[in-house]
């Protein structure tokens, strides 16, 4: 009869200890041990004994506790600084490091195609320009000096700066970072450096099958939006100055802020501090008012479309709109998708497309995640030309049957166990848990979002695992988007030849 060992913690340890003592270098004395936040400690197990008859005499024996796992909550680190100015401080004092990430909710979009290129510079010319007086070789040599680093960002809907330094060093980077950013100053050399780095990266554009995929992706998904404009290599070369600071008016300036504190940083302290910070910050707001986004939208014209490309590996995504979050498909068709191609060697596809016919190196399924515009579902691989038609029929053979009969039982538990056992990754430092909650108050998460997120994944069923299957990936209302020589694909036809100079939006 098979025996089971249910063993303590400490056993377990031990019999680690004995099996690596070999292995494992030997720590530091110097290094410091500090039990992080999400540590659960073992009381006593370092002073336990441990006999031969509480170890297993081999280890598939070993039977582990149920893993349990508590998300860390919102408002155990949510601090109020002022109206309109919240903020989330984990204190981690492992490491004299801090990171210091400002977000500022303001919308952020040219008005005319001709100010694209100037717009994409603006974030970077922010910081590298310097401003408040400092230049920007005296800025580069200051953080340099104290090996601490000042970044910035200009997206659709959010401006950010970000301090990264050692705990000792903060104030005076913060300091540093207000007199540059309340008042750029857009060096003209500067700028040609960045004007160069564009153009670079422009004529790169399509170098790779993987960036045509990504361009003709979009381009047959979407309807045109100003938020997809592609500048030129010609508009990149005529930026100015004067183009990128009349742009940049009003970054910064937004009365919405949420900002991420962490590392070695006392709580209260840092209010103290951020409080006399924030009094101080003063950016003038752009005197004509900026329009929303746009939201993007489909252009929902089903079909096959292909880039001509002179390569041996087929590059290929298959697409469907899918939903904005919060929505009641999303976490059914997260669990679908895992089983059906987002579970790496435990999917369908990666089993059926890999294992067994070696037609690919990487297949998979993702659904999108987006709480501002409507997201895709997506199948993608790469494989031999020669093989493109057999592996699409495999892929959507897969498909239909999950959409038919369902998922095993031990699929839907295996998925179900791995998404939720995920979890505790997107909380591996200080600096991701602080960064996670401030950009889930931008989105209007609640504070139970990861509590909910377990219940919600625990709560699908077989029939929405089939359900969403069938409505999310169907073959008849995806585009599917390849790259590779368009003569080895007559199997496919009809589809439609896409030129790789019209795949820009303009």
């Amino acid at each position: 009869m098979k025996t089971n060992y249910l063993i303590p913690a400490a056993a377990f340890a031990a019999l680690l200890a004995l099996t690596s003592c070999s292995l494992m270098p030997k720590k530091s004395s110097h290094i410091k041990h500090t039990p992080d936040m999400y540590a659960t400690a073992v009381g006593g197990s370092s002073s336990s004994n441990v006999s031969a008859s509480d170890l297993p005499e081999h280890y598939s024996k070993i039977q582990f506790p149920e893993y349990k796992y508590v998300a860390p909550y919102p408002k155990d680190f949510r601090v109020e600084i002022a109206e309109g100015i919240t903020g989330y401080i984990v204190s981690d004092s492992t490491l004299p490091l801090v990171d210091f990430t400002v977000y500022f909710e303001e919308s952020n979009l040219p008005q005319v195609l001709k100010d694209e290129a100037a717009f994409e510079m603006v974030g970077t010319m922010i910081r590298r320009g310097a401003g408040g007086g400092i230049t920007p070789h005296v800025l580069e040599d200051s953080l340099e000096f104290v090996s601490a680093s000042i970044s910035t960002s200009v997206g659709t809907y959010l401006s950010a700066f970000d301090i990264n330094s050692l705990s000792k060093d903060f104030p005076s980077m913060l300091e540093l970072a207000k007199k540059v950013l309340t008042a750029p100053a857009f060096d003209k050399n500067q700028l040609e450096v960045v004007k160069a780095n564009y153009v670079t990266a422009y004529e790169r554009r399509f170098e790779t099958p993987a960036k045509v995929l990504s361009a003709l992706k979009a381009k047959v998904n979407y309807a045109p939006n100003p938020r997809l404009w592609d500048a030129n290599s010609a508009e990149y070369k005529a930026v100015t100055a004067a183009d990128v600071k009349r742009l940049a008016k009003g970054v910064f300036s937004s009365k919405r802020i949420v900002f991420a504190l962490a590392g070695d940083v006392n709580k209260d302290s840092a209010v103290v501090q951020l409080k006399k910070f924030f009094a101080d910050w003063n950016v003038e707001p752009s005197k004509a008012e900026k329009p929303k986004p746009t939201p993007l939208a489909f252009a929902r014209k089903p079909g096959v479309y292909v880039v001509d490309k002179d390569i041996t590996q087929a590059n290929i995504t298959m697409n469907q709109p899918f939903v904005q979050r919060p929505h009641p498909d999303y976490y059914p068709t997260a669990v679908a998708s895992f089983i059906l191609g987002g579970g790496s060697f435990s999917s369908r596809l990666m089993n059926r497309v890999r294992s067994d016919e070696g037609l690919a190196y990487s297949v998979y399924s993702t659904v999108g995640n987006d709480y501002r515009d409507t997201a895709m579902t997506t199948i993608a691989l790469q494989t031999k030309v020669e093989t493109v038609d057999f592996a699409m029929k495999l892929i959507f053979e897969e498909v239909e049957k999950l959409a038919k009969d369902g998922p095993t039982p031990e699929e839907l538990s295996q998925a179900k166990k791995s998404l939720v056992e995920s979890l505790p990754s997107l909380f591996d430092s200080p600096a991701s848990t602080a960064s996670i909650f401030a950009k889930g108050e931008l989105l209007g998460k609640s504070d139970n979002h990861y509590i909910d997120y377990v219940t919600e994944i625990n709560a699908v069923t077989a029939e929405q695992v089939k359900a969403m299957i069938a409505k999310y990936f169907d073959k008849e209302k995806m585009t599917i988007s390849i790259v590779g020589p368009v003569a080895m694909f007559d199997s496919l036809k009809p589809f439609t030849v896409i030129p790789l100079d019209s795949l820009e939006f303009r």
